[in-house]
């Protein structure tokens, strides 16, 4: 059969453009379809993290001895190996040397901008500059620059299928031939029914919950209803990164403030409060009723809440302080935030044990008195007590989306896989729409962005030797 093209890539964002980056380089002709009026998808709209081991970055910042088994090791771990060990690999070899494609092609990762970004000690989030249109323009520009042809507004429909292998896509009424199509159309978070159906841990909050992706409309789970339609399988059920909010708005608030002191219904703490969202948001939503309270006096308030500084770690300029007085000030007056004179009464207000509530916050006090947080060890520049009425709860949930997990099942070659196992002839995908790249715990910051990356230029480059292939076979 003639193709239009030797790939197809269903999806325009940073896996997608590193697929079409890599074909076009060995040789094959592409085209990126995207439901969008723009390239850059989610990587766009991200803080622009790269999660990656031994890196020139790394060494110009003076950290030494970092490496792709460490990082492996760590990976796994953190995910109690409820991950596909030979893709994780791929990604941890991956990781390093595509931190140094991205800055051949123009991204600037800044060494003062390397942060631990995982729950170990090593330093291996790294920040770009212009956060993700830093990653996403320099692919832009470097599929531009190699004449890959895309097509925006334009949302694929379905695959085309025959003989036992997909061969291309139909979309605005037309069909779209391609020896090999690659699927990178990104996670579910803009839809509801795939948020029930895919992630009922994030769906339980109900009007809580929303997605970081709220900016990119199409960013609606198009890549798992393809995948299905040709009898795709479909893992990582249930899992994806959720943030913590206060639930004011649709307004990114991934690290809480340290100033509080966050308590269960039980009255009781169970994280330390400046705890990364690689573990913060699971814990909260094992608690009983999934949630939270972070309780405070008036003078920590007064003293403490309008140091934002804490809001951006990664430097992405993106985050929007919500816990800063005068907003509390507002919440307070409409109700959304609880108020009492004593612990006991405030306690009672919002259903939490008012005697466990009275004696956590003596062990605390007694703590932060002696400058030291025995029961969590929580730092911060300053620590504060809980013991000056009157006295606020402020209810927490995990309800932000900021990765969502599900998706097609896949292998180490960027296959996707049938629900036997089997790759399906002609069908690859790479970034949020694979459903073997999150297990029990978001590793770190850049655990998105660096894998969708690495994955979609592997994707590429498998699919390019594929399509080249099947050109000399009808040749």
């Amino acid at each position: 059969m003639a193709t239009d093209f030797d790939v197809i890539i269903v999806g325009g964002g940073g896996a997608g453009l590193a697929a079409a980056i890599e074909a076009t380089k060995l040789g094959a002709s592409c085209i990126v379809l995207e439901a969008d009026t723009k390239l850059g998808g989610a990587t766009a709209l991200s803080a622009g993290v790269f999660y990656a081991a031994d890196t020139s970055v790394q060494r110009e910042a003076g950290v030494e001895g970092d490496t792709a088994d460490a990082m492996f090791t760590y990976v796994m771990a953190v995910n109690q190996w409820a991950l596909k060990p030979d893709v994780i690999r791929l990604i941890c070899d991956e990781s390093g040397p595509t931190v140094e494609w991205l800055r051949s092609l123009g991204t600037r990762f800044i060494k003062e901008f390397l942060v631990v970004s995982g729950v170990d000690d090593m330093p291996r989030g790294h920040s770009s500059e212009g956060a993700g249109g830093g990653i996403a323009d320099a692919l832009i520009n470097a599929a531009g620059a190699l004449g890959v042809q895309t097509a925006l507004g334009t949302r694929v429909e379905r695959l085309l299928f025959e003989d036992g292998r997909v061969t291309g896509v139909h979309a605005g009424g037309m069909d779209l031939h391609g020896a090999v199509t690659i699927i990178t159309t990104g996670g579910f978070g803009n839809s509801p029914e795939m948020i029930a159906k895919h992630f009922p841990t994030a769906a339980q909050h109900g009007s809580w919950t929303w997605a970081v992706h709220d900016p990119a409309p199409f960013i609606l789970g198009d890549g798992i209803t393809l995948g299905e339609q040709v009898g795709a399988g479909i893992a990582g059920h249930d899992t994806g990164l959720l943030l913590p909010t206060s639930g004011v708005g649709k307004f990114v608030e991934a690290f809480l403030p340290p100033w509080i002191m966050m308590v269960n219904e039980d009255g009781r703490r169970f994280a330390p409060e400046t705890s990364s969202y690689t573990v913060c948001g699971y814990l909260i939503n094992e608690q009983t009723n999934a949630h939270a309270f972070a309780i405070f006096d008036d003078p920590t308030m007064l003293e403490a809440s309008n140091d934002s500084s804490y809001l951006d770690p990664y430097n992405s300029g993106l985050a929007t302080p919500t816990w800063e007085e005068a907003t509390l000030r507002k919440r307070i007056a409409s109700g959304d935030v609880k108020v009492a004179d004593t612990l006991v009464e405030l306690a009672a207000k919002c259903g939490i044990d008012g005697a466990a509530l009275v004696e956590t916050a003596r062990r605390y006090n007694a703590d932060i008195a002696d400058g030291v947080d025995r029961q969590f060890f929580k730092k911060a520049k300053k620590l504060f007590t809980v013991e000056t009425g009157p006295f606020y709860a402020v209810e927490v949930k995990a309800a932000i989306i900021g990765v969502t997990g599900a998706g097609l099942d896949a292998d180490r070659q960027c296959r996707v896989l049938d629900t036997h196992g089997v790759a399906i002839p002609g069908l690859y995908g790479a970034g949020e729409v694979l459903g073997v790249l999150q297990g029990k715990r978001y590793a770190g910051g850049g655990f998105s962005i660096g894998p969708a990356v690495i994955l979609g230029r592997e994707a590429g480059r498998q699919a390019a030797v594929e399509a080249l292939s099947h050109r000399e076979a009808v040749a």
